[in-house]
């Protein structure tokens, strides 16, 4: 295998599991692969092949991981709130349970994440994610900020200057649109609009205590936004977790095995992956003491989409409104 078919062949592999375009991942790649020695290309060559999987600091240099614990944290969460997401989207009008409903295009997997919106998902994703105050109460992810930048806008988790995702091509212009969404939203849900700035508040703190910052193993909630690309061809992915299990459920057509097979590669797999048992039907699989349970449900009925896209959803539903 020549130099130049490894790297189109690791090109090729990464980009499915994180949708980014050539230009985003060639250099990655080729920045990994120059530091790897002949004996270190020839163990890429034998996972590629599926003598056996690449060591884990190899994996780990071809799609890296999060770094530290309040990393994969806010990882986990945005993959939660990600999904969330989706169900607005699905009612952008004409309304459609076919057209894909995806939060995110594409992750660029830096120690610092780079995340591409899809079309119009910036408006639901603020919605789900920014910190808002109802009283004793707190509605999005406690404790995360916003910075904004001139093409793009920076989630930070106070106490933790370390962990931070960027959400990529988000403009002043960018932004208005989809505050204009969460602001709609919200007024028409009859609920404050009294969003968390500054220091953690007295609620955030309380609901950090209580529930953390994710309910659901980080470790492997990162590792899967990192390879959200994966779901790309399915209408929408829905995700829950709890304690040491993570749930993910899409409409039928992509495939259990070719998922699981994708998450059990011997490169950019995860690491350790085997099948384990599913009492709620599915695919199991076991990720070191994590479980991960993949679901196919029946896909929605082309047949209902007329009535839905003509469908005079009520004020409070979505917010579209404001901005279509």
């Amino acid at each position: 295998m020549s130099r130049t078919s490894l790297t189109d062949q690791l090109v090729d592999l990464r980009r499915v599991y994180t949708g980014e375009n050539l230009s985003q991942a060639v250099p990655a790649i080729k920045a990994a692969l120059a530091a790897f020695s002949t004996t270190d290309r020839d163990l890429v060559v034998d996972a590629l092949r599926g003598r056996a999987a690449l060591p884990e600091r190899l994996s780990l240099e071809l799609l890296p991981g999060a770094l530290s614990t309040a990393q994969l944290e806010l990882e986990s969460a945005l993959l939660r709130v990600a999904s969330d997401a989706s169900s607005h989207l699905q009612l952008r009008p004409p309304a459609s349970m076919l057209r894909p409903a995806h939060a995110f295009r594409a992750v660029e997997p830096f120690a610092v994440p780079r995340v591409h919106l899809a079309d119009y998902a910036l408006g639901p994703l603020l919605y789900e994610l920014l910190p808002r105050h109802e009283g004793a109460w707190v509605a999005g992810m406690a404790g995360l900020r916003v910075v904004r930048h001139p093409r793009a806008v920076e989630l930070r988790v106070l106490d933790e200057p370390e962990a931070r995702v960027v959400l990529a091509g988000v403009d002043a212009a960018a932004w208005d649109v989809g505050m204009a969404y969460v602001r709609q939203l919200l007024a028409d849900r009859d609920l404050p609009s009294v969003f968390a700035e500054g220091d953690l508040s007295e609620p955030e703190r309380a609901h950090l205590a209580e529930h953390g910052r994710t309910p659901g193993p980080a470790v492997l909630g990162s590792a899967l936004l990192r390879r959200i690309a994966l779901f790309a061809r399915t209408p929408w992915l829905r995700s829950w977790s709890q304690g040491s299990q993570w749930w993910l459920e899409w409409p039928g057509g992509l495939g259990l095995v070719w998922v699981a097979d994708r998450l059990a590669h011997g490169v950019f797999g995860l690491p350790g992956v085997v099948e384990a048992p599913s009492s709620a039907g599915g695919l199991g699989l076991a990720v070191g003491s994590d479980q991960l349970f993949l679901r196919e449900v029946d896909g929605p009925d082309p047949a209902n989409e007329e009535a839905l896209a003509a469908f005079d959803w009520p004020s409070g539903v979505t917010g579209w409104s404001a901005i279509l």
